[in-house]
Parts: C-alpha cells; structure tokens; sequence
C-alpha cells in the first residue's frame, strides 16, 4: 500500500478502477441531468414539411411581379389554412392562400407575403410588395434532417437536450444507470440530526452534507447505519454497505489515533488497500480500497476536510460511472483580495468566493480554514490551489483556482 502520495497519482489510482455502470431507460423528462447512454438520429424531418414562419399569404411570386402600394397585385383568397390543416386547394395563378403561422406551404405556392404588406382582404388580397421565389418559407429539415446525428451518447441532457428529444419522439430515454454511493460515518461522538444532544456528542453532519454531494454529482446515496468505533461493527456495515452500492464512501477512523480503524476495517473486509495519506491539505487521511471491482474511499472525519477530500476523489469517480467523459473542474487565475498567514508545509485547498471584477476574479476568504470549520464552506464557490512549500499568501497576490460552481460568480 502506497502512503503520503501526490493528489494526481491519488486520482488516476481511484479512476483507473472506475468504469460506467449499466443503462437503463427513464422517462423523457426523468432524464433531465443524466447522461444519454446511445447516439440518438432523427426519425424525420424537422420540419416535417415547408411551412409558413408568419401570418401572411401563401402566394405564387411571379403574381406579384412589379406590385407596389400605387400599383398593387390583386389576389383572388380561395382557402385559408391555420397551423396544424392543410389547404384543400392548390396555390393557382392569380390565387392566394391565406395561411397563418406553423401551417404547410400549399402546392403550387413558392413564396409568403407577410399580412403587414397586404390589405388583408377577405375574397381578394391586395399585395403592395413584389418578393422572390422561396421568400418567408421555412423548408422540410430546415432544422434537423431525417437520420442526422443530433445528440451524442455521453452528453449530459440539459433543457435544450430534453427538447429535441421531444421533437424526434425518443421516449424512454436510454441513459446511464446512477451509481449507488453508500455512506458510512463512524465515531461515538455521532448522534443523528434529531437526537438529544448530550455532553461529548455532536450531529452527524457528514452523513447528509456528504450525501447532498453524492447528489449534486449525480450519484444515488445509500445512508448506513452510523457506527460507533468498534472494529467489528464497521467490518459488519461495510459489508453490508458493499452489497448494497457500487462505491463505498466512509468518514471517520482514517487518520493515526487508537481509533483509527477504518484502515483494518477495509482489511478485514476482504478489500484490496490501494492508498493511504494524500500529500495534501486538508483531507491528509483520505485512504482507498477496493473488493470485487468496488472502490472504498475512506474520508477524514472533519466535515471541511472530507467535503473537499469528496470533491478530489469522490466526485470524479462519480461522474465517470454515470457516464460522464470529463470530471475536471475549470480553472482560472484570481488575485487575493487578503492574505493567508500559513506557509510551507503540503499543498492546500483554501476555500474561497471568487467573484468576477475587470478581467478576472477577485479572490475572499471565506472564513476559518480549519479542516473541522463547516461554515466556510458556505459561501465556497472555489478553491485555491496553493503549491507545497508556498510562502504565506499576500493581498494582490495572483493564485490558481478551482471552480466549483456554474453561478454567474464563477463562470
């Protein structure tokens, strides 16, 4: 078992061992914010057939050659046709079609004349305007041909994405199956959010707050019973834990003391030790196992700590096994609008706001970065990526940054 690597070799360690997990087919709108699992092509046109754009007439331009308001070309109106009919009769010369909006071109029509530009007449249409042949016709596959790749497996669907489902008739919808991610907090300090709160204990914030994460990547969380730090009862949730989910993550128990269990845990449970210690700061105690194919990934039991921890390791390999082809945060560079105090020493994730300004980001600390102080977690919508052995950080000072969110902040 490797200890006190890098955070990249951490990370391909964890993804080398992750693969998509299996599909399945969700109802249209069921889909939204999953990744489409097969290329999905037109089974016609869109449109279907040529249409009107406008309300207007349709019309045979060679009628209204040298038309003008002075002198215009004089209709005769045989049919009218609203959005979703067709006209009973053919566009002739010397006849017009009133047509409206969405509605198909008649035959024998090759151009419309906007209503603006008429008398709007009932039996005969006055046209004060000439057009060119194909003038405001929207053609058959204007927008997507029949056959025509039109979204891609592996793409996450948005709105946009849901809509043109809709509009090739594609439902169900075939997308990746969501991983399960089990969630096991250990420590006898721990009472659940409603319990009484008695003298040494504290609510187990991690169980929820690491589960909403779960969420947010796309993941389905699975809450185990939170355990005290006795070896036999986590081997026994663990256990348990592994049958029910593809990915095991737990808190607690990583780090050196007495009861610092989780690493014979992993053990005792048959699983494979891939890591121990990630040379960075905070989330130090982050280990890493795996059985039968499944990955377990042991997080520190500070809530910052294994929050950010969760967002290196954790959320990554999530992504990939709904689906997702790419897991990396963008980046950009910031300047501190204060400094940091602590130099030297691994490389460190502060939490910031990075709010944008001019050209580029200005960067805040957003509170205490103790790896216990969930409050500076709130307001995070980055992180600072700070270098091992860095000095103390100073106000102007340019930095790199990890964008955690797609707010109008950090974009």
């Amino acid at each position: 078992m490797r200890t006190n690597i890098p955070l990249e070799e951490a990370q391909n360690t964890v993804l080398s061992r992750v693969r998509p997990g299996g599909t399945e087919e969700v109802p249209i709108l069921s889909a939204l914010g999953r990744v489409l699992a097969q290329d999905v092509r037109a089974r016609e046109d869109i449109p279907p057939f040529d249409r009107s754009p406008l309300d207007g007439y349709a019309v045979r331009a060679e009628d209204l050659a040298g038309a003008t308001r002075a002198t215009p070309a004089a209709l005769k109106v045989i049919a009218e046709v609203p959005a979703g009919r067709v006209s009973p009769l053919p566009v002739s010369p010397g006849t017009a079609v009133k047509i409206m909006t969405g509605a198909p071109i008649p035959p024998g029509a090759n151009a419309v004349v906007k209503v603006e530009d008429t008398d709007g007449g009932g039996e005969l249409v006055r046209v004060f305007s000439s057009l060119r042949p194909e003038s405001n016709i929207a053609r058959a596959g204007e927008d997507v041909q029949m056959g025509e790749l039109v979204l891609e497996k592996g793409m996450v669907l948005r709105s946009g994405a849901i809509g043109m489902l809709a509009a090739v008739g594609v439902s169900p919808v075939p997308v990746y199956r969501k991983p399960r991610v089990a969630v096991l907090c250990t420590g006898e300090e721990l009472v659940d959010i409603l319990a009484f709160l008695s003298p040494g204990k504290i609510r187990n914030s991690n169980l929820y707050g690491l589960a909403a994460a779960i969420m947010e990547a796309g993941g389905e969380p699975v809450l185990m019973a939170t355990v005290p730090d006795r070896l036999e009862d986590i081997i026994t949730q663990l256990e348990q834990a592994l049958e029910a989910a593809d990915l095991v993550v737990t808190t607690g128990g990583a780090s050196v003391g007495e009861y610092d269990l989780m690493r014979d845990a992993f053990r005792l449970a048959g699983a494979e030790m891939l890591f121990w210690r990630v040379a960075m700061k905070p989330g130090t105690p982050a280990l890493a196992a795996e059985k039968d194919g499944k990955l377990l990934i042991g997080l520190s039991g500070n809530p910052a700590a294994a929050l950010i921890a969760f967002e290196h390791l954790v959320r990554p390999a999530i992504l990939l096994m709904g689906g997702r082809q790419k897991w990396q945060r963008p980046r950009a560079s910031g300047v501190m609008a204060e400094g940091f105090a602590k130099g030297g020493g691994p490389r460190r994730f502060l939490r910031v706001t990075a709010h944008r300004e001019g050209g580029g980001y200005r960067v805040d600390l957003t509170g205490k970065q103790s790896p216990g102080v969930l409050q500076s977690i709130l307001r995070c919508n980055a992180l600072v990526d700070v270098p091992a052995g860095s000095s103390p950080l100073q106000a102007g000072q340019e930095v790199q940054l990890i964008l955690l969110t797609e707010s109008e902040d950090a974009e």
